[in-house]
């Protein structure tokens, strides 16, 4: 039955973060970045659990006791952090992207208390073990089911939960579980005690489902609550204000309708310079009001792309009736798809491609604005084709930020196509075609009138005003300047690091960061205030190492899921299946690794240091290869990338298993917690530097080089560095 228990404990390990990472996502707007910080409070937290819940009860603890405690504790605390996470959209400016200090501060604040718990379960379910059967292998034995139940739960998350219950039902579902799996480890299951604890439980939990919907409205309380849906890849919100309709993904706004102001130009520039568009591409939810227009035009047909059918089954039952039989119009045809999965398989040749995606620049939208991507838009364009896209600019004046953006944008299409030419305005419209593209007024009126097209704004006057030379002369003269944009590609995503040193130069004010350490400080301080608890990562040497793997591992974690997202867009729903695999290799290492139990230190330190070098060399070859995925097939990509984090898992947890057997340490509580934290700590500190830090300055392939440097000064710290016992 411990097994058991251990193994639920890993599989609500892996399902609660993926859960909670899923709503904080949509706090911070879909930003992958973001994932670096939400790992480090994660493996910070749960670090701290593990290390210091001995010292905070009496010396008779009774591990049994206080590990059914702790399932009871975190019924309560899961739901609960997820309701904080929903209502706390309204602590923060509607719209705008949170700094880094703003989100480290928020994450590590909100995950603490469940986190904290979740740790402290770590080390008492070894304590648990230890009691009961008096074997120095129950650290190892407990790392080992809690990884078998994290792989468990990381692939019935990808490949059956996700997108088919939603998340909050699957929380209370894993809340209730955890009642259970206290109650089972109740030593006095029939007493009074338990029967008042466990219902009053139950029953929270039952007003905590009936809850939700009022908490939606809540944290949405600006505009009208309508609906959502959660697929696998976005959470979709549907809200009114007033005759709008605002369709929100992943908390960033997506589309709205009707918009004619938006839709008109997007579509009739680039039609309105085609001769004849018979065949037309558009691309991005945010989409669907351009379909009525580009139907003006009279194509032979149009491909429509959309990533989600929920993005259409959400918005259907909304339309009106010009946009909803423009949607069942028999020359359209609405394709699923990842919009660049879709242009990579496609054999059409298209006279225009739209692409009308939001441009805030978090790596799964960058993959639209690369010079990758512009080159296989390209060869699905017909030699005089149009390729359009929107950015958001400004009529009169352009911040430096925008500048940046819009040059790098420019810059890279130049690298493309043959022509370029831009139309200024709130949305910056830029047309490129591989041939020449006609914008004399007189053509594009007359074919205006030929096509017997009606308009609201893209009118004669309006295309008189826009094709003024003088206005887009200066602006193409602007962009040109701008020697310091970079052309986009897709693993120098330059677009995003701007978006990330601009928000991380307007929000590092030293009061900011100063605050920040003065904060860290007192943790330190109230966590560390007995020698002991901090010297254990450099009087232990094995600790350390633990440590700089952890680091390592993290970088290498965060680099992959990264690379995923560019390759294929859709990380986080397939982040369940990765970690998973991850997690399998932790299993396998954990096992393989037992073996060794009886061998000499100096044995164990050569493994150490062989799995070192190993992480190390896997560091410096992935900067080699990343870049060469994306030409790979999704299957292909999906078993590279699993492989390679279970090469991750089974180095780290052979790593766990390894020291623990070379360390000298009588109390397997504290020997538990000290490995443990040295291993989550280092992977903390490493998530949240190469999110926040070394990623924005170094580049994603850089990043690699940086770890694979620190491997080196670990290892060469380890091999060479006395070792203290005890």
């Amino acid at each position: 039955m411990d097994n058991f228990i251990f193994t639920y404990y890993g599989f609500f390990g892996i399902l609660s973060q993926l859960i909670i990472f899923r709503e904080l996502s949509v706090l911070f707007y879909g930003n992958e970045l973001f994932l670096g910080t939400f790992l480090s409070s994660w493996l910070f937290w749960i670090g701290s659990g593990s290390l210091f819940v001995k010292r905070l009860f009496k010396k008779e603890l009774r591990p049994k006791k206080y590990f059914s405690y702790g399932f009871l504790v975190i019924s309560f605390l899961f739901p609960n952090t997820i309701l904080i996470i929903r209502i706390s959209k309204n602590l923060f400016p509607f719209g705008e992207f949170i700094g880094p200090v703003g989100t480290i501060v928020y994450t590590f604040a909100v995950m603490s208390c469940l986190c904290f718990i979740v740790g402290s379960q770590f080390s008492l379910a070894c304590a648990v073990t230890f009691n009961r059967t008096k074997k120095e292998t129950s650290i190892g034995q407990v790392y080992l089911y809690e990884a078998l139940g994290a792989a468990i739960g990381g692939t019935l998350f990808t490949y059956l939960l996700i997108g088919t219950i939603p998340t909050f039902v699957m929380a209370l579902v894993l809340s209730l579980t955890c009642v259970f799996v206290a109650w089972n480890l109740s030593e006095k299951i029939f007493s009074i005690k338990s029967a008042l604890i466990f219902p009053v439980v139950l029953a929270i939990l039952f007003f905590y489902f009936k809850a939700e919907p009022a908490i939606n409205r809540f944290q949405w309380k600006k505009y009208q609550f309508i609906e959502q849906k959660e697929t696998r890849n976005i959470t979709y919100s549907l809200l009114g204000m007033g005759s709008i309709k605002n369709v929100f993904a992943d908390g960033m706004l997506s589309a709205n309708f009707p918009n004619p102001e938006s839709y008109e130009p997007a579509v009739h520039w680039p039609l309105l310079a085609t001769a004849a568009p018979r065949h037309i591409l558009i691309l991005g939810d945010s989409s669907l009001g351009t379909l009525k227009e580009a139907l003006k035009h009279n194509p032979k047909s149009v491909d429509y792309v959309v990533l989600d059918r929920s993005f259409i089954d959400l918005i259907k039952p909304r339309l009106n009736p010009e946009d909803l039989s423009a949607l069942e119009d028999p020359r359209v045809y609405i394709h699923y798809s990842d919009a660049r999965f879709f242009i990579r398989k496609t054999q059409n040749k298209y006279d225009d491609i739209i692409i009308n995606i939001p441009e805030v620049p978090n790596l799964k939208l960058n993959r639209f604005y690369t010079r990758e991507f512009f080159n296989r838009a390209r060869s699905v364009l017909e030699p005089d084709g149009i390729f359009a896209l929107s950015i958001t600019s400004s009529e009169n004046y352009l911040s430096e930020q925008t500048k940046l953006f819009n040059a790098s944008v420019y810059r890279t299409l130049q690298s493309v196509f043959k022509a370029i030419e831009v139309i200024p305005g709130d949305s910056l419209l830029l047309l490129a075609s591989p041939s020449v593209i006609g914008m004399q007024k007189e053509s594009m009126t007359k074919r205006l009138a030929d096509r017997k097209i009606l308009n609201r704004y893209v009118i004669p006057s309006y295309l008189e005003y826009k094709l003024e030379p003088k206005r887009r002369l200066e602006l193409k003269e602007l962009l040109a300047e701008m020697r310091d944009a970079k052309i986009n590609r897709d693993f120098d995503p330059t677009t995003c690091f701007y978006f990330a040193n601009f928000w991380f130069n307007k929000f590092a004010s030293p009061l900011g960061y100063l605050a920040l350490g003065a904060s860290l400080l007192l943790i330190a301080f109230v966590l560390f205030k007995k020698k002991k608890s901090f010297l254990f990562l450099i009087q232990r040497k094995e600790c350390l190492l633990l440590f700089i793997l952890g680091f390592m591992s993290i970088l290498l974690e965060l680099i992959l899921l990264l690379s995923f997202q560019i390759i294929s867009g859709d990380v986080y729903w397939q982040m369940g299946i990765l970690f998973a695999s991850f997690m399998c290799g932790l299993f396998l290492g954990s096992a393989l690794s037992v073996r060794f139990q009886d061998s000499s230190p100096r044995k164990l330190i050569a493994l150490l240091a062989l799995l070192s070098l190993t992480m190390i060399g896997l560091s410096v070859s992935a900067g080699y290869f990343l870049p060469h995925l994306a030409n790979l097939s999704a299957l292909q990509n999906i078993l590279i990338f699993l492989s390679l984090f279970t090469l991750i898992g089974m180095v780290v947890g052979a790593a766990f298993v390894i020291a623990g057997f070379l360390t000298d340490e009588n109390d397997v509580m504290e020997k538990a917690g000290n490995l443990y934290a040295a291993d989550l700590w280092g992977a903390a500190l490493g998530a949240v530097l190469t999110s926040n830090f070394i990623i924005p300055f170094l580049g994603i392939l850089g990043t690699l080089n940086f770890s694979a440097f620190v491997g080196l000064i670990g290892l060469v710290i380890f091999l060479f560095s006395p070792r203290n016992k005890g």
